[in-house]
């Protein structure tokens, strides 16, 4: 049987994998946008193609029970929150360097402590409330006017972190009614309801003309990214249960390094060292809510 140090290094090489294959999915889905291709079109083939692999991978092992969630609402609301982030990122990326759009889309954490604090009355600490203000000062520095970013781009990203904040936040409510759900179910809904949305909203997004002018490439990008949200999603949640989060944290901010490579390698953006130093911020800033945590640990154990 495997030591938890041998469960928590398995569950680094997991999240690194997942966060690599996220930043291509982010990388496709830029592409799609520069290449022409509609952001409904690109998501759409997201939760599509992300839906017939889990049924792929789950479905021969478990049947009909990946379709029976144990909170039918939680599942289907989660859902659609993905769906919207989708969107709006996507669409975001039609407009910002993928380096910036992903350091302004690490303001999620800190929104989700003040919708935990506003809906689940989690009242948060002196460490939280700097980290906030650390976050926000990082957002003025990457979105100041000489970074000459667009504003609709920037409107969209932070859109998109408020509707993943509430998903996480919705997720973190779900989880303290007891019960656990399936990782199977969860990867399943989490295309499933994505891919109905999409496909009934066709006759509001359809346009062949993108699809004739569309190369190898193009083409292989728009089948390929369900299948790296699917994957970059199952290695996320199987790391998350060899190690817990405070462990993981840290490893996230490769997130950073990495949509800046791959910005510089396949688009040609390099941010210049002033937005550099904002998305250190943005990035750094929700790591400072561990010293609340080792706080509350260490006064827990003082009380024993």
């Amino acid at each position: 049987m495997p030591t938890q140090q041998q469960q928590h290094r398995r569950a680094v090489i997991l999240m690194t994998c997942a966060l690599m294959i996220l930043i291509c999915l982010d990388a496709s889905g830029k592409y799609l946008g520069q290449a022409g291709v509609p952001v409904a079109a690109s998501t759409w083939s997201r939760y599509v193609g992300h839906l017939l692999v889990v049924l792929i991978l789950f479905f021969p092992k478990e049947g009909k029970r990946i379709f029976r969630p144990q909170r039918p609402a939680i599942q289907w609301t989660r859902g659609l929150l993905m769906v919207i982030v989708t969107l709006l990122y996507f669409g975001a990326l039609k407009y910002l360097p993928l380096g910036e759009a992903t350091a302004l889309f690490f303001l999620t954490p800190i929104i989700t402590t003040g919708l935990a604090a506003w809906l689940l009355h989690e009242r948060p600490g002196r460490w939280t409330l700097v980290a906030i203000a650390l976050g926000f000062v990082g957002v003025l520095i990457v979105v100041r006017p000489s970074a000459n970013l667009a504003l609709i781009g920037v409107f969209l990203v932070v859109a998109a972190a408020f509707c993943n904040a509430g998903y996480q936040t919705l997720t973190r409510a779900s989880s303290s009614r007891g019960g656990t759900e399936r990782v199977s179910t969860q990867l399943m809904y989490s295309g499933l309801v994505g891919a109905i949305v999409m496909t009934a909203a066709i006759p509001f997004w359809w346009d062949s003309s993108w699809v004739a002018g569309a190369g190898l490439v193009t083409r292989l990008v728009f089948l390929g990214v369900g299948v790296l949200g699917a994957l970059g999603h199952l290695l996320l949640i199987r790391a998350y249960t060899l190690a817990p989060a405070s462990t993981l944290a840290p490893w996230m901010y490769l997130q950073l390094l990495w949509s800046v490579a791959i910005g510089w390698l396949v688009f040609g953006s390099i941010p210049d060292p002033v937005t550099v130093a904002g998305m250190l911020l943005i990035g750094l800033a929700p790591q400072l809510t561990r010293f609340e945590r080792k706080s509350a640990l260490s006064q827990d154990l003082m009380g024993r």
